[in-house]
């Protein structure tokens, strides 16, 4: 090991430089605290053994510097001394001091002391090292996931489509890197345009996975994978997959896993544009909010089981009239479930009272507005779980 001596005394120095060098330590001495701490600066040491009365400065000032200081790695401290009082040990011990030996030393003591410092720094040593390479991990961990959130982002919509009659807004904030939620505002063709909210059980990396990959299957491609879209039936044309049959369809693919447990609700809608008809189904997902135009709000709730719940499960879809000036919002259960600081549920009423309030905003205001009560209401901005606002209004 490499050795930093602190000792005012020629003769007590030259005897302790003696017998490290003897048992192969690589020493550096200095003749009081002062020029000690000017070479711990100036180099690495593993071990320093300091008298404590010295010029300048003492053994425990000395200790107390090397604790303070910034460089890496431990360094195992010794204090000689002659003081054999329970304040001077509590004072040294204080500062940072290791061990104490006691003035003449015994060589065989020192040594003992001098291994145990050695495996001390060497657990030390393995200990930073582990968590170098944890940081590096965690690092890489982090690129990781701030890459998938990007891939997940860009499944969102950055735009909404331009659909004549219709207005759309959203809000999306994850509670995490990833989100179990995801949405989307489809054209299907010139006169049908597919909405969705999902929401996927549990956090992180697994539930991202699976709102990712439902994101794919519901997305329109006239291509036998397409859930929303299929050939046949004699017509070149694609033909539109109904509500139900989507909500059927990935309840047959995606039965819950028992070792994972993980399934995922659903509001799936189709608005015909013509008829300005909502045709949806909901897999056990909050009910849709209607707020209709001069008139009260109401909440269409659908029963259903989530997907992958029940194998057998047949779904069906409602259907709602639309005239302008009606409001659509669909929703994660994350803004209704929401906590605030002692405990209290958010709820539906609420969420629905913030909406009537809001029904003469523009219908972006009228969800930032929403966001920033609910916040408000938390006491912060920041959210437990996924929370997804997407919100439909027929224009005049």
């Amino acid at each position: 090991m490499r050795i930093l001596i602190a000792e005012d005394d020629p003769y007590s120095r030259r005897i302790l430089q003696r017998r490290l060098e003897k048992w192969n330590h690589q020493v550096v001495v200095a003749c009081d605290g002062k020029e000690a701490w000017e070479h711990f600066l100036a180099g690495d040491f593993s071990v320093v053994i300091s008298d404590w009365m010295m010029p300048e400065m003492d053994g425990v000032e000395l200790v107390r510097r090397i604790r303070a200081s910034v460089k890496p790695g431990y360094v195992y401290t010794i204090i000689l001394t002659a003081k054999d009082r329970k304040e001077d040990l509590l004072e040294g011990m204080d500062a940072g001091a290791d061990e104490f030996l006691v003035k003449p030393f015994d060589a065989d003591e020192l040594r003992a002391r001098l291994r145990a410092g050695e495996r001390i720094v060497r657990l030390e040593q393995n200990l930073a090292q582990r968590n170098i390479a944890l940081e590096a991990a965690n690092r890489r961990m982090r690129e990781d996931l701030e890459a998938a959130a990007r891939i997940q982002e860009s499944l969102l919509p950055n735009v909404m489509p331009q659909v004549e009659g219709l207005n759309f807004a959203w809000q999306f904030k994850p509670c995490d890197e990833l989100a179990g939620d995801i949405f989307n505002v489809l054209k299907l063709d010139e006169n049908h345009v597919a909405l969705y909210v999902l929401d996927v059980s549990g956090h992180g990396v697994p539930a991202a996975l699976l709102s990712v990959t439902l994101s794919r299957l519901l997305t329109p491609t006239n291509d036998q994978s397409s859930l929303l879209l299929q050939s046949g039936n004699g017509t070149p044309e694609p033909q539109i997959v109904s509500p139900a049959e989507v909500a059927n369809r990935l309840n047959k693919q995606f039965q819950i896993d028992n070792h994972i447990g993980q399934y995922f609700t659903l509001l799936y809608g189709i608005i015909d544009v013509e008829k300005m008809v909502l045709q949806f189904v909901s897999a056990g997902h909050p009910g849709l909010l209607h707020l209709r135009a001069g008139r009260d709000a109401r909440v269409v709730e659908v029963s259903g089981f989530p997907i992958g719940f029940q194998e057998h499960s047949a779904y069906e879809a409602e259907t709602l009239q639309l005239v302008p000036g009606d409001r659509l919002i669909l929703y994660s259960d994350g803004i209704i479930e929401t906590r605030n600081s002692e405990e209290e549920l958010f709820g539906k009423e609420r969420f629905v009272k913030l909406f009537r309030s809001a029904a003469l905003f523009t219908l972006s205001n009228s969800l930032n507005f929403v966001m920033k009560k609910v916040a408000d209401w938390r006491g912060t901005d920041r959210f437990e779980d996924d929370v997804t606002v997407l919100a439909v209004e027929v224009q005049g």
